[in-house]
């Protein structure tokens, strides 16, 4: 009876009279909250992201796929997609911190240019800068520019909600943070949404089953399991089963991040001429 009176008291210090989870120490400021987002992403300089499985739009289509993707700071991001029939490529695109290159092999097509946000969503539909995705993939989120904000805790799921505000863009950013410090995690990013200065959902992001996972440098990540990022006015999401990842390698050859043009592709979203009829002239060069 006293060890069930103990732990009943002991309970008791943890949850307040009504119900919700008292907050661990008092609300950060805003500013701490979007400190510690960039440490994170400032201490990842490289990642390596194997046997990935990822359920995206590719066009018209709706695809799951292995993804081995690869990524360094500067633009750079390599994705390669596996057809799980047969065991092949079925997309393959590379961003070298200047331009792209993607080929479509399930199409036969492919696209280049400049590397931006818009060259992940040639493969993913989903548009975000290279740089962002290294985010995603270890555990931290984009940030609006220039925020201000403010905290509250969330007693019921034992979390922190950080409401930012960009001062120079109008972009509003909801964050929901773990509160359990325990485990080796500290503010973990369960959810991220963006929305613009009229209030329009941007972008929204959720993490799910994260784990501590030490770099090749000792440097801590506490890795989510499951991500899952959707951007509403695009019409696309990208959902992610995350399994072996490495931090912090050395940086792979610049080769790595090139792929080369596929003799005989059409060029993506492009039709082809029509046939010139029988016996007519060729075109006009």
């Amino acid at each position: 009876m006293r060890s069930r009176s103990l732990l009943l008291a002991l309970a008791g210090l943890a949850i307040g009279c009504s119900g919700n989870i008292k907050p661990p120490y008092d609300p950060p400021a805003a500013d701490v909250f979007v400190q510690h987002l960039r440490k994170v992403g400032d201490s990842a300089k490289t990642y390596v992201a194997v046997n990935n499985t990822m359920d995206y739009w590719l066009g018209k289509e709706r695809i799951k796929t292995t993804m081995h993707v690869m990524g360094e700071k500067g633009a750079k991001v390599r994705f390669n997609g596996i057809n799980p029939q047969t065991e092949t490529t079925a997309a393959d695109l590379a961003c070298d911190g200047t331009n792209f290159s993607f080929q479509d092999f399930q199409h036969s097509c492919q696209l280049s240019g400049v590397c931006d946000r818009q060259a992940i969503a040639q493969l993913l539909r989903v548009s975000l800068e290279p740089d962002d995705f290294l985010l995603l993939a270890v555990g931290s989120t984009p940030v609006i520019p220039d925020p201000v904000g403010k905290v509250k805790w969330n007693g019921k799921n034992g979390t922190w909600e950080v409401d930012l505000v960009s001062s120079s863009s109008g972009e509003k950013q909801h964050l929901v943070l773990d509160g359990n410090d325990g485990d080796g995690g500290k503010w973990e990013v369960l959810e991220s949404t963006v929305r613009d200065a009229s209030g329009k959902v941007e972008w929204t992001l959720s993490n799910r089953n994260m784990k501590t996972v030490k770099a090749e440098d000792g440097v801590a990540f506490r890795l989510p399991g499951k991500s899952k990022f959707v951007q509403p006015q695009q019409k696309a999401d990208l959902v992610v089963d995350w399994s072996e990842r490495k931090i912090n390698l050395p940086p792979q050859p610049a080769d790595k991040y090139q792929v080369q043009q596929v003799q005989g592709f059409d060029v993506c979203g492009q039709k082809k001429p029509p046939a010139p009829a029988a016996g007519a002239p060729p075109p006009a060069p």
